[in-house]
């Protein structure tokens, strides 16, 4: 019986292996098209042949055999996988969410400004949110006077900073900034606005703005500098601080004398993510970096040239200038314009085009009595705990439901509404500013429903993350927890394995980087001493670096060969004190203590190695158990068609 079901289980899959399927797995069929869509996102550039396909698609099936096997047991019914689906969902809908024509407007228009950089002052009217609307008028009127003052001669701009702005720092003036480094619409003032004259009255998040423009340049770009940064505790520990000004000035001196810039910042700078790449920072524009730091590096104006040192609030610094650009064209510069849309306050300009696109798109109606039908609701509700965005679900009953407008021939209610409104309620938002949220809302997603019908590509991603959450939930159960929690199996696959465990060759040693000949001089004198037990490693380095702090520098550690350059040139069985070979004129010296030979290891010594080991070892057996338990078949001339 069982003989028949399994060719029986053959035969249909081999049925519906027809046409563009390329693979079956009982019974369940996955196209060309889906198979070809993950082969191309994880390997664009490779060159498919017979035998990389064949490999791929192994991988592929085991892939496909666990989330199989995560749908029978229900993993994507979950609740905790039902929510964590729900977070991606909304993430991938996002970019589809917007008015594409309207945001091609939007980059076209950041670009130009882009190749500008501003000098504005302001005035600001602060408005505190929860603001009433008759404050709110006040500040508005307050900034009208302002500005018929300022335009009748009455003030100058800057004497109405003094007497009018919240926010007088630097006496109003911003500095020079570029797109997207203020909110738009403030940003949107800067650059409509001529020089010398001042803007209309703006709004923005903070209140009120009256914005006059000092300036406007070609934009200064980008640039790419190299650091050495010598850091102190922040506070105000002078010693510290003086301290690293020496090291600094030390620092400097030998770039002076005509030592390369990386080398130093290899050996010396504190800022230690940066030091082994020779201090080499991201390129960087306007207000991206602490104002000091961003003054320093775009002064200098030739590739190759260095300041003198210069203090920020971090530490003293030495930045050489490694190259600079201007603003690129349109089309080199449009992904990173994008992703400044996104984050930025414009996001919300295009989800308003969206909203209107929407309404367009789906006939959205209101009612003819829409006003007479939004009243009720309005009566039904107590406006002080509205006010207070205290209001329950019981104060929001009522027996009257009202179509309030129809959007793709859905009628959305009044109870609709009700529910938007507890479900969303804040201080100070009163009922025409939620039910306009409630309009917009219900567009936005209603649109969102029809994203897998229109977007099919949408549709695949949001089936990949499903996917790949199932996948990650039933591995994490089958294999890196289990290797985490099942102590008795892990010390059992130990056992059987302890041979592949060994703890390598190391040593106990001191590393010793002297600054030049003079110094290493002096250290034999004092290793000699140490010999003799008459000093410490910590004595050497007070005593050598008494007259400079980059005298010396020691590293004290137990080093496995192969994770150090200086104990990999030594002799591995010879004990004391071993000068290498540099490429500048610094001497180092290793110093052997112990000589620790590779020995088996118990199982708490390289339990981490154990545990990565006994995962894959857990994860080969599931994929067994998998290929037994279903039945996959390949279309191999299907497959091969990718071959081009």
């Amino acid at each position: 019986m069982k003989k028949t079901l399994f060719i029986a289980a053959i035969l249909f899959s081999t049925v519906q292996l027809m046409a563009q399927d390329v693979l079956s797995i009982s019974g369940e069929t996955i196209s060309l098209n889906e198979f070809e869509n993950t082969l191309m996102k994880n390997n664009r550039d490779q060159e498919m042949t017979k035998e990389y396909l064949d490999d791929y698609v192994q991988l592929f099936i085991n892939y496909k055999l666990k989330v199989k096997q995560a749908k029978e047991k229900g993993l994507d019914r979950n609740e905790d996988f039902v929510n964590e689906l729900e977070v991606y969902r909304i993430q991938l809908a996002k970019p589809y969410l917007k008015d594409n024509d309207f945001k091609e407007g939007l980059i076209n228009e950041a670009y130009q400004r882009m190749r500008f950089d501003v000098n504005a002052s302001h005035i600001l009217f602060r408005v505190e949110q929860g603001s009433t609307p008759s404050d709110t008028l006040k500040k508005y009127n307050l900034a009208s006077t302002a500005k018929s003052k300022i335009e009748n001669r009455e003030i100058t701009f800057e004497e109405a900073v003094s007497e009018y702005s919240e926010e007088t720092y630097n006496n109003g003036n911003l500095g020079y900034f570029t797109a997207f480094d203020m909110v738009y619409s403030f940003e949107t003032a800067a650059y409509t606005t001529k020089i010398g004259e001042v803007s209309n009255i703006i709004r923005t998040k903070y209140g009120y703005h009256l914005v006059k423009v000092n300036d406007k340049r070609d934009a200064f770009g980008e640039v790419k500098v190299s650091h050495i940064m010598f850091k102190f505790p922040k506070g105000d520990d002078d010693d510290q601080k003086m301290v690293a000004k020496l090291k600094a000035d030390e620092v400097y001196n030998k770039l002076e004398n005509g030592e390369e810039f990386f080398a130093l910042a290899d050996r010396y700078s504190e800022d230690r993510s940066t030091a082994v790449k020779g201090g080499s920072l991201p390129w960087f524009g306007l207000n991206k970096m602490a104002k000091q730091f961003e003054d320093a590096s775009f002064s200098i104006e030739n590739i190759g040239e260095y300041t003198q040192p210069f203090l920020t609030d971090f530490g003293w610094h030495i930045v050489i200038l490694d190259d600079k650009k201007v603003i690129g064209t349109l089309e080199e510069t449009r992904d990173q314009i994008v992703k400044a849309i996104n984050k930025g306050s414009r996001s919300n300009l295009s989800e308003n085009a969206l909203v209107n696109k929407v309404k367009e798109e789906y006939n959205f109606t209101e009612h003819k009595y829409i006003d007479y039908r939004k009243n009720k609701v309005k009566e039904s509700i107590d406006f002080m705990l509205l006010e207070q965005g205290k209001l329950t679900q019981e104060d929001l009953k009522s027996s009257k439901k009202y179509d309030l407008f129809t959007l793709g021939g859905i009628a959305f209610t009044s109870d609709r509404l009700r529910d938007f409104i507890y479900e969303n309620q804040e201080p100070n938002l009163d009922f025409n500013n939620l039910y306009n949220l409630f309009v917009n809302m219900s567009c936005v997603e209603y649109e969102e429903s029809k994203l897998e019908e229109k977007f099919p590509e949408y549709k695949t991603l949001l089936n990949e993350f499903r996917d790949g959450i199932l996948l990650f939930e039933l591995t994490g159960k089958k294999v890196w927890t289990k290797a985490m929690e099942d102590t008795l199996g892990l010390k059992e696959y130990f056992e059987k394995n302890r041979d592949n465990y060994w703890s390598g060759e190391s040593v106990d040693a001191n590393i010793y980087i002297c600054a030049n000949k003079k110094v290493s001089t002096k250290l034999k004198r004092l290793l000699w001493q140490k010999g003799k037990n008459m000093i410490s490693v910590e004595d050497i380095l007070e005593k050598i670096n008494k007259t400079s702090p980059l005298n010396i520098q020691i590293e004290s550690d137990k080093f496995f060969y192969g994770d150090n350059k200086y104990i990999d040139y030594i002799n591995r069985n010879e004990h004391g004190v071993t000068e290498v070979e540099t490429d500048d004129e610094s001497v180092v010296f290793v110093e052997i203590e112990l000589i620790n030979e590779s020995v088996l290891m118990e199982l708490s010594e390289g339990k981490g190695k154990v545990i990565s080991d006994y995962q894959n070892y857990l994860e080969e057996m599931w994929i067994s158990e998998l290929r037994d338990k279903y039945i996959v078949e390949i279309n191999l001339d299907v497959l091969y068609t990718l071959i081009k």
